[in-house]
């Protein structure tokens, strides 16, 4: 899998302080939460296409055994790029380390790539102990905007598309939903008149850094509360290997 950001795009999505980010904070604490409900003790996670690291760095603070793969040479966030192989394809890695992940990320990932199922396929069939696979792309067809063209998007992905991605696969989606629902009617308002959207992430600073650690704190808790059928601005899904049990989802998101 190559990467499709430009030195312009890795500037402009991930900024140093970015990790503070509502929307960045937000979904890493979904995700270490998600990943629990799944992982055995001993579960290695792989974040492929990990960017510079900022997923990486929360997971392993919260007590996840993570490492990341990353396609470009970006200088990582402070503190995690020994645990991280930049300038490697996935496909680069040797057997011995396949063999040592049972859970994939795929964070925003495979909306960059116009036929995901080869990525996808190739990740089933390559490592020997992978039980799961998390996804998150953003969500929404209608939601379409200048950013997604920035940032080189294919798609805005359905929960329809998701299950066809699996049916192609021949996989069972363990389960899958909506998130960041509170984003979804703001955006629909900004598309609609034709706002055109910052490509320009800007960590924040001062006392916005505590507004934007309180908003997160929301998105978190809505993810528990509503239906998962609720449109948000992102999807995400776990995709079951076959190598496993598949997990009861509760009612949340």
């Amino acid at each position: 899998m190559q990467t499709h950001f430009s030195k312009e795009q890795f500037d402009s999505n991930y900024p140093d302080g970015i990790e503070n980010h509502f929307w960045i904070s937000a979904r890493n604490r979904i995700i270490a939460q998600e990943i629990r409900k799944i992982a055995k003790l001993d579960s290695v996670v792989l974040d492929v296409g990990c960017g510079r690291g900022v997923a990486v760095k929360y997971l392993r603070n919260d007590g996840i055994d993570c490492v990341g793969v990353e396609p470009a040479r970006v200088r990582p966030l402070a503190g995690v790029g020994e645990h991280i192989h930049f300038g490697k394809n996935v496909a680069e890695l040797s057997g011995t380390e396949r063999a040592r992940y049972d859970i994939i990320l795929l964070l925003d990932v495979i909306e960059h790539i116009r036929d995901p199922i080869p990525l996808l396929r190739g990740l089933m069939k390559s490592f020997p102990n992978l039980a799961y696979v998390i996804v998150t792309v953003p969500a929404r067809p209608e939601l379409w905007s200048n950013y997604d063209e920035f940032y080189g998007h294919y798609r805005r992905y359905t929960i329809e598309m998701v299950e066809s991605l699996c049916k192609q696969l021949g996989v069972d989606l363990a389960w899958k939903g909506y998130f960041f629902r509170s984003l979804y009617l703001p955006m629909r308002i900004l598309t609609t008149i034709g706002i055109r959207r910052s490509t320009r992430a800007r960590p924040p600073h001062g006392i916005i850094k505590w507004m934007h650690k309180l908003f997160s704190h929301i998105l978190v808790c809505e993810h528990h509360v509503f239906p998962r059928s609720v449109p948000g601005t992102s999807i995400i899904a776990c995709l079951s290997s076959g190598k496993c049990s598949v997990p009861e989802a509760g009612a949340g998101a």
